[in-house]
């Protein structure tokens, strides 16, 4: 009976970047005002505040734990805390 093949693994290079890629490095690498809230991931700017674990009391929502999203990684069904 014969060996099967072995699998080799060899380095090979890096897969270029897509389009969209180079675009989110281009936009995180701005100059940027150093207050301004910046997605760690997709390079965004714009967020949503939301809340966790509100509770209702006499009709109105009280207490809750307020997070930032980045709404670029939202859109793509990504919950990312900036």
């Amino acid at each position: 009976m014969t060996k099967p093949p072995r699998l080799l693994l060899i380095q090979g290079t890096k897969a270029p970047d897509t389009p969209t890629e180079e675009v989110r490095k281009r936009v995180r690498a701005m100059a940027k005002p150093a207050t301004m809230v910046q997605c760690h991931r997709c390079g965004g700017r714009e967020v949503i505040e939301t809340k966790i674990g509100v509770l209702m009391k006499n009709g109105k929502p009280s207490g809750g734990t307020k997070t930032m999203i980045c709404v670029g990684c939202l859109l793509k069904g990504e919950r990312v805390v900036v």
